[in-house]
């Protein structure tokens, strides 16, 4: 008996030190069970847990023994176990628990309480008796009210959202690891600018706008409504968008149709971006991470993706954002947004899942007409189709399927979620787009039909150097815009690897003895009646200048010819007015037969001009093909300019020679 009293007495101070912070830990689970009230099974064992810990607490005070520390170890070490498995695996049996979770202040706070009365409780067993008696329980009172108060404070604000979890950039299944995959993403336009975006797994009720998986994957049905059909509804009706400017705080309050916790996930989501995106604001990090360029860097914005993180089922991560968006100054780049993009299983912009995610804040959208040409580090946007899915020479419409949103961390005036602008800002299905200050805009992102005008907008000389923008000529519609600006920046990709007249030389291409004029023009006979056409890659005419500095050939434009036996009646529309063919019925080549051989001179010059009947004194006369310039340098009548002089060329009978002083370079 006085055996056991002597044990007692000196286990006393060590349990009183393990109950009060069994207490500390119960009493912050007891202030968290309203927050996990949507997920039953969790509600309940929130409730046991503050049950054990509290009532074990003060059985330990009262009347301590090695049986009672025996069973504080188990179950105050239990819950600290627990906890640690949710922040590196997920439970997937139990709702709320299925995906990990970053460890946030409260819950952390509670496991290191749980801990420290699991690890004190276990002291008593070693039994030396001068170092438990030496534990002093005021202290450790003070220490545990001074962390359990903030605790729960801090605790109202909890959430289990994947914008605040996600912190780490770690997201796994119940049971495996995601791994980064390496799947294609759909881009960006280049006549109206934007790329690819982001993932949500549906997991019971749903309890993240970033962890929404459920064990194996499935998407199930969850207890929460699409946009605005949940429990809790904001009501009151507000203007979105609404200019976002983050150094103003975030405003996406009172929005009709989005419920609280849309609206909650939704500004979590707009805080992780802003906190860890910036990670990436030099280029060169990006790069280093495994982003490459779209090459959509004329639209004034250029993305960046990250093909590994196309299929590593990370959702709204920002630390692996599958797209980056740069502001383009020249040569500056500016980090402005997120572009984040779904899993492959989403092809749907109105997915009721994404709908989840932020309610009437979000507009999912899609990009599938975007052409892509092969890059030296990557696929490369270059333009977006027709309305007959045709897209430039060259490139291919492929891609673009799944769903994206954007979130951005620098001002902007359609809010935190816009998308870009023009016909190339993708397609959000059957819902009302919200991402756009442009109310008007039609579905596929354009500004009308084919038959509408372009805006009254303050034209913008043309300067290969900054963003393309044909915009401001009355009569051309959106489309015909998109097109010609499409053409244009295939050609600034493509045709550079020209610029040598060696590299030229080497391609077939002969000069025609025109550097007189001061534009050479060098032609490669073979590509007038081959397959391609408006193709820079096979482009049929160069054009040389010399360079004033080093009077040596510069390459300044790409010369489109159509095959013999079309005329100016049979060219496509590419521009409406802002483009115009001409032919050349007035050029004679070299006489020499036997350098022409069935209409393919290879060696053919220009000698002379044709009199005053249309013949030639000397050498012969060509077909009279079709053919346009894009320059790819600036040009005082713009990016479509014919040449000047008596050799220029003639325009169709009614036409007058256009010179697009709008976008000239004058």
């Amino acid at each position: 008996m006085a055996l056991e009293l002597d044990d007692r007495i000196a286990r006393a101070p060590a349990l009183g030190v393990a109950a009060a912070l069994s207490i500390s830990a119960g009493v912050v689970h007891a202030a968290a069970i309203g927050l996990h009230a949507e997920h039953v099974t969790l509600a309940r064992l929130f409730i046991a847990v503050t049950v054990f810990q509290i009532g074990w607490g003060l059985v330990a005070l009262w009347r301590p023994s090695r049986l009672l520390a025996l069973v504080g170890i188990a179950g105050n070490g239990g819950a600290f176990a627990f906890w640690l498995t949710t922040r590196v695996r997920g439970i997937s049996f139990i709702e709320g628990l299925e995906a990990a979770e970053a460890a946030q202040f409260t819950d952390t706070v509670c496991a290191i309480l749980g801990a420290g009365a699991a690890l004190t409780a276990a002291m008593t067993l070693v039994r030396r008796d001068a170092m438990l008696r030496s534990l002093s329980l005021a202290p450790v009172a003070l220490l545990a009210t001074s962390l359990t108060v903030p605790a729960m404070v801090m605790g109202a604000n909890h959430s289990h959202s994947g914008a605040d979890q996600h912190a780490a950039g770690e997201e796994h299944v119940a049971g495996e690891e995601h791994v980064a995959g390496g799947e294609h993403a759909a881009g960006e336009s280049v006549a109206g600018g934007e790329h690819a975006a982001g993932k949500a797994h549906a997991a019971g009720d749903e309890h993240a706008a970033g962890e929404e998986h459920v064990a194996g994957g499935e998407h199930v049905a969850g207890e929460e409504h699409a946009a605005g059909e949940e429990h809790g509804a904001v009501e009151t009706a507000a203007a979105w968008p609404r200019p976002y400017d983050p150094a103003k705080g975030i405003d996406i309050s009172g929005v009709k149709g989005v419920t609280a916790k849309q609206e909650r996930r939704a500004k979590d989501l707009i805080e992780i971006t802003q906190k860890d995106l910036p990670m990436y604001a030099d280029p060169a990090d990006a790069e280093v991470a495994g982003y490459r360029s779209i090459g959509d860097a004329a639209t004034g914005v250029e993305h960046y993706v990250n093909y590994g993180f196309l299929g590593d089922d990370t959702f709204l991560d920002p630390k692996k954002a599958e797209s980056l968006v740069y502001q383009v100054d020249g040569d500056k780049r500016t980090l402005v947004s997120a572009m984040y993009i779904a899993e492959p299983e989403f092809t749907s912009a109105d997915d009721p899942d994404l709908a989840k995610v932020g309610g009437k804040l979000m507009t999912w959208h899609v990009h599938q007409n975007l052409c892509w040409a092969g890059g030296e580090d990557g696929p490369k946007v270059v333009g977006t189709a027709d309305r007959q899915e045709d897209c430039p020479p060259g490139s291919v419409l492929t891609g673009g399927d799944r769903p994206m949103v954007h979130v951005w961390i620098a001002p902007h005036e359609c809010g935190p979620f816009a998308a870009l602008e023009g016909h190339g800002a993708g397609q959000a299905g059957d819902v009302e787009r919200t991402d756009q200050c442009d109310q008007s805009h039609s579905a596929d992102g354009g500004h009308g039909d084919d038959h509408g005008e372009s805006a009254a907008i303050a034209p913008k000389p043309y300067d290969p150097t900054k963003p393309i923008d044909l915009s401001g000529v009355k009569g051309v519609t959106p489309e015909q815009q998109a097109r010609a600006e499409n053409l244009i920046a295939i050609t600034l990709l493509r045709l550079p690897k020209f610029a040598d007249t060696q590299a030229a030389y080497n391609n077939g291409y002969r000069s025609i003895g025109d550097a007189a004029t001061g534009d050479e023009h060098y032609v490669n006979w073979s590509y007038i009646n081959d397959k391609h056409e408006l193709n820079p890659d096979y482009p049929e005419s160069l054009v040389y200048q010399a360079d004033p500095a080093t009077g040596k050939p510069k390459l300044v434009a790409a010369m489109f010819m159509l095959s013999s036996g079309k005329t100016l009646d049979d060219v496509p529309d590419i521009g409406g007015a802002l483009t115009q063919w001409h032919i050349h019925n007035n050029l004679c080549f070299s006489s020499d037969p036997a350098k022409a051989p069935e209409g393919a001179p290879v060696e053919s010059v220009v000698v002379a001009l044709t009199d005053a009947d249309g013949k030639c004194a000397t050498g012969y006369k060509l077909s009279e093909n079709p053919m346009i310039h894009v320059w790819i340098v600036p040009h005082k009548c713009g990016p479509f300019s014919a040449l000047d002089g008596i050799g220029a060329g003639q325009v169709k009978a009614g036409e007058e020679k256009a010179c697009n002083h709008v976008h000239g370079s004058d």
